[in-house]
């Protein structure tokens, strides 16, 4: 149907095509990184793979990692061993200040692109420098600063022609009261080659968050925030305020095509036990007033259900993946078509995915003890779909 603008509104009712939709492999087709074994060997390069920010596979098999601890690209065999490494910490050709993200783009051309506007280096699989590219901070700033938005800090998201999504920030916000939850303002903008700005929908509502001191942690359990994705080959962007089971879908200059709903989703509740889990987590991790922090959320409306939306993502064939539901180890993913039809829900045996092809999952798993991660890829059979 149409609303008043004459924006075509996608709702999907059904259900119950859980058992008949697309099939994922339980045990994955290749586990990169890990110690195996009581301790590791000298020549392991397991402890190469660290604080990974991007993983994708190659056109022969071979998988791409971008190990942000190492400041470098990894390319391993899917046997596990590496078939080339190559960049560092640095300010010369091929180096990394802080790599951010990973691109993997027809032909096998490597592409990272390092925090902050910092440079875009493009790389053969055996680690050659094809090319290097910078980005005009001034004319970043000129394009998306006015008096209300603060210009961006760094690339949130690159797409497959070069251009990039930013989020800016709102000028006017003010921050709430101490021990208050708050999501701050912020637009969605893609920078095109030529320097223009693009915007998506006006302000959305950024991570939700709780304003306290800083021995109490500001982040949540489950925290509500907006996502964004695009599509790789109509660079149709897709937008959700993740509160509710809804996304919007822009065409890549900012025009509102269409509004996907599920309205057959229901709302997962929050479980004591689970707090209580992302507790320790975040225990072990630095030191936590957890009074002061039960004391300020206490002030505020309990946390009763998980996020509608919790994370977006696209495949090769353009097909929109919606998280239902992320957990440390598995996560639960509405499907949609170009068209916002919904085509099934699939579980998958990780929580945070890097890459989806036709046949492959490739994703991070982090071991919950010793905090080592893994890439692992899990092979996809869409012929039940």
């Amino acid at each position: 149907m149409r609303d008043s603008a004459d924006i075509e509104i996608v709702e999907n009712h059904a259900f119950g095509r859980d058992s008949g939709f697309w099939a994922v492999d339980p045990e994955p087709a290749f586990v990169i990184g890990g110690y195996r074994g009581a301790a590791a060997a000298v020549d392991d390069v397991a402890h190469l793979v660290w604080e990974v920010g991007g993983a994708a596979p190659l056109s022969d098999g071979r998988v791409a990692v971008l190990s942000k601890g190492e400041a470098s690209v990894l390319v391993f065999e899917t046997s596990g061993a590496m078939a080339a490494s190559f960049g560092r910490r640095g300010r010369g050709p091929g180096e990394f200040s802080a790599p951010q993200h990973l691109q993997v783009l027809p032909g096998d051309t490597i592409v990272v692109w390092d925090y902050m506007f910092g440079r875009v280096s493009y790389f053969d699989p055996s680690g050659a420098l094809l090319r290097e590219r910078s980005i005009d901070l001034g004319a970043v700033f000129a394009t998306t600063r006015t008096d209300n938005r603060q210009p961006p800090e760094t690339v949130h998201l690159p797409l497959r022609d070069g251009s990039f999504l930013v989020k800016v920030g709102d000028r006017d916000w003010q921050p709430p009261a101490e021990g208050e939850l708050y999501r701050r303002p912020t637009q969605f903008m893609r920078i095109d080659p030529a320097y223009n700005a693009h915007s998506f929908g006006g302000w959305w509502a950024d991570t939700e968050l709780l304003f306290v001191r800083p021995i109490i942690p500001p982040v949540l359990p489950f925290r509500t925030e907006s996502w964004a994705a695009a599509a790789r080959g109509s660079l149709s962007v897709y937008i959700s305020p993740g509160d509710r089971y809804e996304i919007h879908q822009f065409s890549p200059q900012g025009v509102l095509r269409r509004i996907i709903r599920h309205m057959a989703v229901e709302p997962i509740p929050i479980l004591p036990e689970e707090v209580e889990a992302w507790k320790v987590a975040v225990s072990a991790r630095q030191r936590v007033d957890w009074q002061g922090w039960d004391r300020a959320m206490a002030g505020n409306t309990p946390m009763a259900f998980r996020p509608a939306v919790a994370g977006l993502l696209t495949d090769t064939d353009d097909n929109l993946w919606v998280a239902n539901r992320l957990d440390p180890e598995e996560s639960e993913w509405s499907i949609f078509n170009p068209d916002g039809h919904w085509l099934g829900t699939l579980k998958v045996p990780l929580s945070r995915i890097t890459w989806l092809g036709r046949d492959l999952i490739v994703g991070v798993k982090r071991d919950p003890d010793t905090d080592v991660e893994t890439v692992e890829g899990y092979r996809l059979d869409r012929r039940a779909g």
